[in-house]
């Protein structure tokens, strides 16, 4: 059968190109029948309905403490121009947290066309592969792509509020984001983990972002460590909500999309929205 023939029998005037792959009549709280490879490796238990609910309302919840947390930078404005020295520093710190959080719309699109499921993934470039069956290998690649960017973007913003904009913080933003944006997708730093493949991220991004992730961990310190002191707290914990937010990454691009168990992919955004949390509240210790 000719290429054509088998196009024009798969794309017939039956079919519905706008068909899409949860029940209908497609209410936000219908989700997807458990994949395949869940129902043959005893995982479905995981993927009930009201599990993966619950996994999609944790994944919206950050972008509640977020915009409290950019609302109280800009309520107290005056206040962080005082202390970091420019309205555009206070403007980068109010940026940060959106950026990021926004930034997780990346994943949230993919786990949106997934049901959100985490299942075995399989590239559909180079294999037979249904949806119904695994998620969408090139799908995780991309969504790691752009998510990382924006990830370290707001790191990147945060850094430049702190350290404010000289010769060398805007040399390191500009080397930072022309890698990140135009660096190559290959080599990858995937490795396996619980006998699968994870971490499906470009080494060129990987580095860009491990460098930009310890000097925002500096600017956390330098920012909040006279705060902590002045309030009888350890300066250490001025590292809690960065170090949360990185736990909540890893066990979610690790375990979660290693194990295929969706208490996992829970756990981990609760780290994410702890972590906002966080923020708001050693925020606080500066006005």
């Amino acid at each position: 059968m000719s290429e054509k023939a088998i196009f024009n029998d798969n794309n017939t005037q039956d079919n519905n190109p706008s068909l899409g792959y949860y029940p209908p009549p497609g209410w936000e709280w219908q989700k997807p029948a458990p994949k395949t490879y869940l129902e043959k490796h005893d995982l479905a238990k995981y993927a009930r309905v009201w599990i993966l609910n619950l996994v999609e309302f944790v994944h919206w919840l950050p972008f509640v403490p977020t915009f409290i947390l950019s609302f109280l930078i800009f309520q107290h404005s005056s206040e962080l121009e005082a202390l970091l020295g420019s309205d555009m520093q206070v403007f980068l710190l109010l940026l940060a947290p959106l950026v990021q959080t926004f930034g997780g719309l990346m994943g949230i699109t993919m786990h949106e066309y997934e049901g959100w499921q985490v299942v075995f993934f399989k590239n559909p470039l180079d294999t037979d592969f249904e949806i119904r069956d695994f998620n969408n290998e090139w799908l995780r690649e991309v969504a790691y792509k752009l998510l990382f960017f924006m990830q370290g973007a707001g790191l990147l913003a945060f850094s430049l509020g702190v350290f404010g904009i000289n010769k060398i913080t805007l040399l390191f933003a500009i080397i930072s984001g022309v890698i990140a944006f135009i660096g190559p997708q290959n080599p990858k730093a995937t490795f396996n983990f619980n006998g699968q493949p994870v971490f499906p991220l470009a080494v060129s991004m990987l580095v860009v972002f491990i460098i930009n992730a310890l000097v925002n961990f500096v600017a956390y310190i330098f920012l909040f460590k006279s705060a902590l002191v002045a309030a009888n707290l350890p300066i250490f914990l001025a590292g809690i909500a960065p170090i949360l937010l990185m736990l909540g990454g890893v066990i979610e691009g690790v375990v979660a999309e290693s194990t295929f168990n969706q208490w996992w992919h829970f756990t981990a955004v609760i780290f994410l929205n702890m972590g906002m949390v966080a923020q708001i509240y050693f925020f606080g210790l500066l006005w």
